[in-house]
């Protein structure tokens, strides 16, 4: 009998256990809205911190709808990042009252340097105002703006690993000044041209075009990628592509459907006799989960960019 009660008490605890342990993964110390912002607290705090990003991979921000398990993760946590309200709308329905709370938006300087101006005087940009982008963080200087930001909230939850936080954001940002560099680089070699970038997708690129000199011309005007094209928004960005002579343009990651805008653009034109490539630009909002799972970063992504941006203007302006 003895044996039967102690075989019941084992497996009720084992029970117990089991529950605290399913409950303690659904509580995590730091809350993101984003992948930019994920991507940086997640290697600021490396396995100091927990951190989960509430936006599914694959999933587009601009519909995202919160579930009550997202709210779950964000009431609980000790430090919630969001983007903006204009971005996350359904904010305002959360309780922000018992965490540390971080609206990028709010608490960045957009007025950077006339950073265009030192590099190449021919690929200039104003400084930045209040006018900014919704996707502000595609801007370097406004991503090494969102580094400090981030690292200050994480210090003020948890001082004592300021040092290890704070040399991890260091090299955060030595790593994304070098990636802009190389991509600076490159652009010289080209500052008698008038560069310009056409993107089927949605125009979330304005920052990092105007941070590079670069004009990025969009066929959509919202926010829905790959959405159901007009006959007028496919014709005009068409024409475009052709009195340009445009070889090559870019989509933007559309995870695990076809791109249907660039494969319709694609074949209109190859049956006027033009051939012309697409290459992916990423906009930095989120990853696949198949890019999740293979540990892809945000500085993975910088990479392919600069990538196909090589690709795109040797193909179109000629090789350097």
């Amino acid at each position: 009998m003895k044996k039967y009660i102690v075989l019941i008490m084992i497996i009720i605890s084992a029970m117990f256990l089991a529950n605290c342990q399913n409950s303690d993964r659904d509580v995590y110390q730091i809350v993101t809205t984003l992948f930019p912002q994920y991507d940086i607290a997640k290697a600021i705090v490396e396995d100091e911190m927990t951190v989960k990003n509430v936006l599914p991979f694959g999933t587009d921000p601009h519909s995202f709808e919160i579930t009550s398990k997202d709210r779950q993760y964000i009431e609980s946590s000790e430090l919630f990042i969001y983007t903006s309200d204009a971005l996350e709308n359904w904010v305002r329905d959360i309780s922000l009252s018992r965490m540390l709370v971080l609206n990028l938006e709010l608490e960045l300087d957009f007025e950077h340097d006339d950073h265009a101006n030192e590099e190449h005087d021919d690929h200039a940009h104003e400084e930045h105002d209040e006018d900014h982008d919704i996707h502000f963080w595609t801007d370097p200087d406004t991503m090494k703006d969102m580094v400090y930001v981030i690292l200050a909230h994480l210090i003020e939850i948890k001082p004592s690993s300021a040092d290890v936080f704070t040399e991890n954001a260091n090299h955060y940002i030595e790593t994304l000044e070098s990636y802009a560099n190389d991509l600076e680089n490159f652009l010289t070699l080209y500052r008698n041209d008038n560069l310009t970038l056409y993107i089927a997708g949605h125009n979330a690129m304005a920052e990092f075009g105007e941070y590079f000199g670069l004009d990025i011309v969009s066929l959509f005007p919202d926010f829905i990628p790959d959405a159901e094209l007009s006959s007028l928004e496919l014709s005009r960005f068409m024409d475009a592509l052709v009195s340009n002579n445009i070889r090559a343009f870019f989509i933007e990651p559309v995870f695990d459907q076809e791109p249907l805008a660039a494969i319709t653009i694609q074949s209109a034109l190859l049956e006027q006799n033009q051939t012309v490539f697409y290459y992916e630009l990423h906009q930095f909002h989120n990853i696949s989960q198949e890019d999740f799972e293979n540990n892809v970063t945000l500085f993975d992504i910088f990479e392919n960019n600069i990538h196909h941006i090589k690709l795109v203007i040797e193909e179109n302006y000629g090789t350097r």
